[in-house]
């Protein structure tokens, strides 16, 4: 029998003095495709890290076959996704150049990484729907986009060995019935595969093992099949929030108005005749294709894109651009997104990510009162994050960040709550409490809520409205806006 791709003897692995993995053994074996099932802080991105070097164990071994070792095998993670991210922002010489813009990294460069492009190169772009970017830079694309530009990084390199990390997050629904098509097409391939996932239904049928792992522990192996039969719907959570009152807004005057709105950047028009209406009562769900966008709709509210300028846009019965300044428009909205947790917030404390939303910076360098940290502990506490509030934010899993960046966007009261693509990190459990915790402020405050999802499943009770871009004839998107039934 031919010896594991990685075998792992006894390893312990611990954050400071936290144990993630502890006696732990497992092995990959050769050829197999494997689904590693488990929810946030069940340890299955330390293990991917372990197996490619780039964690080193406690103590245990981690033994290889003859025939590979850590670099041939690939990970694609969130992780390198904020690493390329932050490369290219230190390298960003916008300020220094004549045209003021720096495209940077290019799609096209990531996936290349120094080789020529070939037929292979341009059969996976075609592939994975990706040849529209090559010339993008990468700060510059959606999560979704971004996704698949690190899936035909890793395939173009020819790895041994694949581990992909939860690769349907931040994918619309288009792009998730091409990922699920890529998994089975992969799990026939001869480069073995090792999928970390949340949801069972994110399993492909072909996958030799399932792996069931919680808390750094392995609860047992399973086939697809009853993996995805054991899967089951997770209520909301209802754990009481310290909601303060935003301001009230007059019943019959809309909160936000946006007329014939249209956006180009660079020569390409982006969006196309937006007509939109938010009312006090309403709570909107915006959808729409990867690079359709969302995040620029959303920048003209909050004061992120200047494109709104001489523009109808209207925000609490105000034009933008009548003499506001960015930071009276900030202070009206709380904001989660992908890029916030992307953000240089490593050795920032939990509690002060979460201070630093009461100034609208993205770090803490203001002091806050005695009446405020109480605040925040209040919200950490409903959160279920206080025995955290001490922990540096980059040492949280990527589902508790995502949580104390909830708590970060709510603690100043917003008028608007804006999350994009908030449940994209969360396993079922998370998922469940960030949900409850959205129709909990809706219903129970003066806060209006903005969702992104491209996941019908994920959007939370209290939407009433329903906005999807879809290609205008005039370049770009328009939106379609429908009421619930």
């Amino acid at each position: 029998m031919s010896a594991p791709i990685v075998r792992f003897e006894h390893i312990r692995f611990a954050y400071q003095l936290d144990p993630i993995l502890d006696n732990f053994n497992w092995q990959w074996p050769q050829g197999q495709h494997v689904a590693i099932l488990g929810g946030n802080g069940a340890g299955k991105t330390t293990l991917a890290k372990l197996i490619t070097d780039t964690l080193r164990p406690n103590s245990g071994d981690v033994i290889f076959a003859d025939n590979i070792g850590p670099a041939d095998i690939a990970h694609i993670s969130f992780d390198l996704h904020r690493e390329l991210m932050e490369r290219d922002r230190r390298l960003d010489d916008s300020e220094t150049r004549d045209d003021a813009f720096d495209v940077g990294t290019t799609v096209k460069n990531v996936i290349l990484q120094g080789r020529t492009p070939n037929a292979d190169f341009h059969q996976l772009c075609e592939r994975l729907g990706i040849k529209h970017i090559l010339e993008q830079g990468i700060r510059f694309i959606s999560t979704g986009e971004s996704r698949k530009t690190l899936l035909a990084r890793a395939l173009f390199a020819k790895p041994a060995a694949l581990i992909l990390d939860n690769p349907f997050e931040g994918l619309d629904v288009k792009a998730q019935a091409e990922m699920h098509s890529l998994l089975a097409e992969l799990v026939t391939s001869s480069t073995p595969l090792v999928l970390l996932t949340k949801d069972a239904n994110d399993i492909p049928d072909g996958i030799d093992t399932v792996v069931k792992m919680e808390h750094g522990k392995i609860l047992g192996e399973l086939s697809a099949s009853d993996a995805k039969q054991q899967a089951t719907a997770v209520h909301h959570y209802a754990k009481p929030l310290p909601i303060t009152e935003a301001p009230a807004h007059p019943t019959n005057t809309p909160l936000l108005e946006l007329k014939d709105i249209n956006v180009n950047f660079r020569g390409k028009q982006v969006l196309s005749d937006i007509n939109w209406t938010l009312m006090p009562n309403q709570h909107c769900c915006i959808s729409g294709p990867n690079g359709a966008g969302k995040s620029t709709l959303l920048g003209l509210l909050c004061g992120e894109n200047d494109k709104a300028y001489g523009q109808h846009v209207f925000l609490f019965g105000r034009q933008r651009g009548s003499g506001e300044s960015i930071w009276d428009v900030k202070a009206q909205f709380g904001l989660l997104n992908t890029n916030m947790q992307m953000s240089n917030l490593k050795r920032t404390k939990v509690i002060d990510v979460v201070a630093s939303g009461l100034f609208d910076s993205v770090g803490l360098y203001s002091d806050y009162s005695e009446a405020q940290r109480q605040l925040l502990v209040a919200w950490l506490d409903a959160l279920e994050l206080l025995p955290l509030k001490e922990q540096r934010f980059d040492r949280l899993s990527f589902g508790e960040q995502r949580m104390v960046l909830l708590a970060r966007a709510m603690v100043k009261s917003p008028r608007i709550l804006i999350l994009d693509e908030p449940c994209i990190g969360l396993d079922n459990e998370q998922k469940s409490k960030l949900l409850g915790a959205v129709d909990q402020i809706a219903t129970h405050g003066e806060t209006r809520i903005l969702f992104v999802s491209h996941r019908s499943e994920d959007v939370p009770d209290c939407i009433n409205q329903f906005m999807n871009l879809v290609p205008s004839d005039k370049g770009g998107y328009t939106a379609q806006i429908r009421e619930r039934a």
